[in-house]
């Protein structure tokens, strides 16, 4: 029998964040919990990335996993050997997009979500997955709650925990309307790597996330999603109190990334900005790739600009240009053989 639903999330054992395993087994067995009390079949697929030499893997922590009838627990293992070709592999131990493409292209669920490996969901959002109506021409989006949760809340478990999560003051990723001169399609964009649920066959049309030679990712999810609108796919956005919950911490992406100017772009910037406005500026972003992006922590990756790596492209599908995927047909290493770890068979797994 195929899952309604899976759900893809990526770990290393490595400390990313104070008693990340620890919180990398609530995570799973939060999820688990909820979408067995709503008899979902479905399946949470884990890539174990890169994992540290001499510290066991986090699949093997989550051994004493609860079982449930309706949720089958499985994870794959991908060396460090696949890392290390990968630009600035030394300061990032983890790729999240060729994570996310591995277990993308393994998943047996009709329709299929990335997860980052430290975000919680509403019971609100699980009942609207448990209704069985997705459809394979949407694609289904919700806001992000980023939540500072006291040390002393960590001990709660289950739906107290959710409801806790719940109480507590809240910074909402809410939609964000681009500047018009981008000339992109109205999409939600805004911290859409937390969730974005289509039927399987799209991602495999679209070959996952894009690739990215180097371990940054930048605009990623934001690409997988226009490039759905592109082939077709319409959004459709749950409203709150259909929830995804992050706990804050320092280490949020957008948090670490910082623009980097050279003089030139700054006096044409402010020329060009005299002559036609911030449209002509954009253009010229466009157009030379500037200001570049660097994320704290990977100094020797100067990543791309937006303007350049996202804007450009979406806004090309936005007038009619089809998506063209850049992974190559072995996207997500199809070809390999990998390890692979079977934590818990639900029911329906035969």
């Amino acid at each position: 029998m195929r899952p309604h639903v899976s759900f893809v999330t990526f770990g290393r054992n490595d400390d990313y964040t104070p008693d990340f395993a620890q919180r990398f087994e609530k995570v799973v067995s939060t999820l688990a919990a909820q979408l067995d009390r709503a008899r979902v079949e479905s399946e949470i697929v884990i890539v174990e990335w890169n994992p540290p030499a001499g510290r066991p893997l986090l699949l093997d922590l989550l051994a004493g996993q609860q079982r449930h009838d309706f949720v089958s627990i499985k994870g794959y293992v991908v060396g460090a050997n696949f890392h290390a070709g990968f630009e600035g592999s030394q300061e990032r131990g983890m790729h999240a997009g060729e994570c996310w493409n591995v277990g993308i292209r393994r998943a047996r669920g009709r329709f299929v979500t990335p997860k980052a490996s430290d975000t919680f969901f509403s019971p609100q959002l699980i009942e609207l997955i448990a209704q069985r109506d997705l459809r394979s021409d949407e694609m289904y989006r919700a806001d992000r709650y980023d939540v500072a949760v006291p040390a002393d809340f960590w001990s709660a478990d289950g739906e107290a925990w959710i409801a806790q999560l719940d109480s507590l003051p809240a910074e909402r990723n809410a939609y964000l309307r681009q500047m018009d001169y981008w000339q992109l399609r109205d999409l939600h964009s805004n911290a859409c790597g937390d969730f974005l649920l289509m039927a399987s066959e799209v991602w495999h049309r679209l070959r996952g996330h894009p690739l990215d030679k180097s371990v940054l990712m930048l605009d990623g999810d934001s690409l997988v999603l226009h490039a759905a609108a592109g082939l077709g796919i319409r959004e459709r956005r749950w409203a709150p109190p259909a929830k995804i919950y992050k706990p804050s911490r320092a280490n949020l992406n957008n948090a670490r990334i910082t623009t980097v100017w050279q003089q030139w772009q700054r006096v044409l910037e402010a020329l060009l900005k005299r002559v036609g406005g911030p449209a002509l500026a954009h253009q010229a972003r466009m157009h030379f790739d500037y200001p570049r992006r660097r994320i704290r922590g990977i100094d020797s990756v100067l990543g791309p600009s937006i303007e350049r790596n996202f804007v450009r492209p979406a806004s090309l599908w936005a007038k009619g240009v089809r998506p063209e995927p850049t992974q190559p047909a072995n996207w997500g290493l199809a070809d390999e053989t990998l390890e692979e770890r079977v934590v818990w068979k639900a029911a329906w797994d035969d």
